[in-house]
């Protein structure tokens, strides 16, 4: 067990334990300084914060990640950060506006549901060109009900890359993301007006997609007389990973969220 996990199953309190049972723990550290979204998370906040060190495979039925994914979070008055370290041999985007489907493509995603009940939750994906899409979901059963048109006011987000995005010949390292959510955005449709205060607990998840079929079989998918076999290979080719293990449901599964306490 990690560290930083032992640290956050200590911090939490009785109540916690029993409503999120053996899902992912951690302690979300208070920022000392300014973070600047610049993607860098060099700031001295980033380096005492908390890693986690693993994301385990969902969806798919194997077990290996070839291209594993670490991230951090932080608060303070204004702003819920996220940092993501992915490493990617073949960083590639097609989509690059706004609210375009990135989740079919490469993205790493955070999902605030602050009491875990599965309504008006956020979902956040980041791509490697820096491009976003922000939903607000309504609910999940008895039926699918969200909104794309909902924006969250005042966010900000920030990737470096190491390598070239969409040079599939070269060799790359990976990517970075940093991301800063105000709580005010978050007020009046995800947590009820609320904003957290130290030691309190919310229920969120953390998701990565890294698809090692590439852009050129991504732009042949787009072609409506792909075959189903091309769809399977690239279901196939892709890694599925999450901070908190998710199952029948995929990602939008807030019963199996992980819990975050908010730390001094």
């Amino acid at each position: 067990m990690r560290f930083s996990t032992l640290l956050a199953l200590a911090a939490l309190p009785l109540a916690a334990y029993a409503e999120v049972g053996l899902q992912a723990q951690y302690a979300v550290q208070r920022a000392l300084e300014p973070v600047v979204v610049d993607g860098k998370l060099d700031e001295f906040s980033w380096e005492r914060a908390h890693q986690i060190n693993r994301f385990e495979r969902i969806l798919n039925e194997y077990d290996e990640v070839l291209f594993p994914t670490r991230a951090k979070m932080l608060w303070d008055s204004e702003y819920f950060y996220f940092a993501f370290v992915c490493q990617d041999a073949d960083m590639w985007a097609i989509y690059d506006q706004e609210d375009d489907p990135m989740w079919s493509e490469e993205v790493v995603e955070v999902f605030i549901d602050p009491d875990g009940d599965g309504k008006r939750y956020l979902e956040l994906e980041v791509n490697p060109l820096n491009a976003v899409v922000d939903l607000l979901i309504y609910s999940v059963e008895p039926e699918w009900h969200s909104s794309k048109d909902w924006d969250i006011a005042g966010l900000k987000t920030a990737v470096q890359t190491h390598g070239t995005v969409n040079d599939s010949l070269a060799l790359d390292w990976g990517w970075t993301a940093e991301i800063a959510i105000p709580w005010a955005a978050m007020a009046d449709s995800v947590t009820g007006g609320a904003r957290p205060t130290a030691g309190d607990v919310w229920r969120l998840n953390l998701y990565r997609i890294e698809r090692k079929g590439g852009r050129n079989l991504k732009s042949h998918l787009n072609n409506l007389a792909a075959s189903d076999s091309l769809q399977q290979h690239y279901h196939e080719q892709t890694e599925y990973t999450a901070w908190s293990e998710t199952y029948q449901r995929g990602f939008h599964h807030p019963a199996r969220f992980g819990a975050v306490q908010f730390a001094e």
